[in-house]
């Protein structure tokens, strides 16, 4: 693809001049910045679109990742500040939406340009085997019989922690949060008996409680009582959703792409066009399928407005996780 000549293109009915930075790019490599560590699901996402970009040769130039680690805020911050010249792109999730609405940040998705939505993955409800529930419906009735009975493992303020919040305020139950951490961790104090819940998803309950062929494990201590999705998964066999369960609960979290806020609008496009061509590779496919992703893939003025959408569902739910 020539990036520039598709600039060009796109603007042909434009009066004004395209600005220099416009024309050339991209002049010099490009770097996403993952305001994670190596190895986790952003990660993850990033390396596999900077290798498809690469092998389908779409740029024109090396795509670089930038792991920022610490606290999200300091690598989302870290582009929100960066010069708005379409060299610096960042790969994030909720997380920013939520710690905005919950006082951590002072900054959220509208202080940057979006450029894309590549893919939703939900989240699962892990409990074990011989906790004697057969479905949702029998947790949440426990939960609300015995509040603060069940407890139940968390990110703080995390997703796992809103997924746990959307299913106490659907059924008037009452967990016990203790904070935990990530699915890793969350399957581990599980299995050791030290919680009773956790929320992962769906392609961490995929690999905790199923062999490699897709079959429910019999080694397993775990079982998926529900995914908290819009629609059944057949990557994950024999899980309901909550919905099918009565529970009107549904809880996906989008992989954001986005700008400085001053990117050129030119630029935001061609880079959205990139990842969208991207999109449709054999190794972004195999991811999504790998991930039980959902291929969901919405650019710029679309994805601003989901963005919107987003924010006012996890705002709320975000300021109550930190203030419980």
């Amino acid at each position: 693809m020539n990036v520039s000549r598709l600039i060009t293109a796109g603007l042909l009915t434009c009066a004004t001049v395209l600005p220099v930075q416009a024309q050339d790019w991209p002049a010099r490599p490009v770097e996403i910045v993952v305001p994670f560590g190596a190895g986790g699901s952003s990660d993850l996402l990033a390396r596999s679109y900077a290798a498809a970009i690469q092998e389908e040769e779409l740029l024109g130039q090396p795509l670089s990742i930038l792991n920022v680690g610490g606290h999200s805020s300091v690598g989302n911050r870290r582009v929100m500040d960066a010069k708005p010249d379409g060299y610096t792109f960042l790969v994030t999730e909720p997380g920013l939406l939520g710690a905005h609405a919950a006082g951590v940040t002072d900054f959220g998705h509208e202080d940057y340009k979006p450029v894309a939505l590549t893919g939703e993955v939900c989240m699962a409800i892990l409990v074990r085997k011989d906790a004697g529930y057969d479905s949702l419906g029998d947790l949440l009735a426990d939960a609300a019989e015995n509040p603060n009975g069940l407890v139940f493992g968390v990110n703080f303020g995390g997703l796992n922690h809103i997924s746990g919040i959307l299913l106490e305020q659907a059924a008037d139950a009452k967990f016990r949060f203790a904070q935990i951490g990530g699915g890793a961790d969350n399957f581990a104090a599980l299995t050791g008996g030290q919680t009773a819940v956790a929320s992962v998803g769906a392609a961490g309950a995929r690999s905790f409680t199923m062999t490699k062929d897709g079959q429910p494990s019999d080694e397993s201590q775990v079982k998926a009582l529900a995914l908290l999705a819009q629609e059944p998964d057949d990557r994950l066999p024999g899980v309901q959703t909550a919905r099918e369960q009565g529970v009107d609960v549904s809880f996906c979290y989008g992989n954001y792409w986005l700008a400085p806020k001053e990117t050129p609008d030119a630029i935001v496009a061609a880079f959205a066009d990139i990842l969208e061509e991207a999109s449709n590779s054999d190794r972004i496919q195999t991811y999504y399928n790998d991930t039980l992703t959902t291929p969901t893939f919405l650019r710029e003025a679309a994805f601003g407005d989901y963005l919107a959408e987003q924010d006012a569902i996890v705002g709320p739910i975000a300021r109550m996780a930190t203030s419980n």
